[in-house]
């Protein structure tokens, strides 16, 4: 009598929609699951280009929220932001000069990553810049800026450090 009440509920039209419909449930929950356990935050490049684009906004919020301590040289973020406005106060002409950026070459050796960011200027030039970065946690941080090249295939002056900074 159990087995026949067992194969009745089984043959049931109600019961074989909600299985599949808990299998479906299942697999859709450890599909999310290993996404989120998988997801690593935005990769060099992009940390590269939005840098890039936060010093074009002047935005010194950002840039210090992207740069690594090293970068960020002990002030706080209101230190640092309120000591970069006052340097580039009267300088509102390097603002707003990118039309493009983007990642043109991206290494990653472990923890630390080489960004080549090609920058298409609102004048119609072309500068390339170096962005040296640090996995920290699952993001990236900015450790050192160097102006690679205003004219492709002719150095430019390089500096260490925060290159933009007055």
């Amino acid at each position: 009598m159990i087995t026949v009440t067992w194969l009745s509920a089984v043959n049931s039209p109600t019961v074989i929609p909600l299985a599949v419909l808990g299998v479906f449930v299942l697999l859709a929950s450890l599909g999310l699951v290993v996404a989120v356990a998988r997801a690593r935050g935005p990769g060099p490049g992009d940390t590269a280009v939005a840098y890039e684009r936060a010093w074009d906004r002047l935005d010194f919020v950002t840039v210090w929220n992207l740069s690594s301590p090293r970068m960020r040289d002990g002030r706080s973020r209101d230190q640092f932001v309120r000591d970069k406005q006052a340097a580039y106060r009267e300088e509102r002409g390097l603002a707003q000069l990118i039309r493009i950026v983007s990642p043109e070459q991206v290494d990653v050796n472990g923890p630390v990553a080489r960004v080549l960011t090609r920058l298409e200027l609102r004048t119609g030039e072309s500068v390339v810049d170096e962005i040296l970065l640090e996995r920290t946690g699952s993001s990236w941080a900015v450790t050192a800026y160097h102006i690679a090249s205003r004219h492709p295939g002719r150095p430019a002056d390089e500096g260490t450090g925060d290159a933009r900074s007055g």
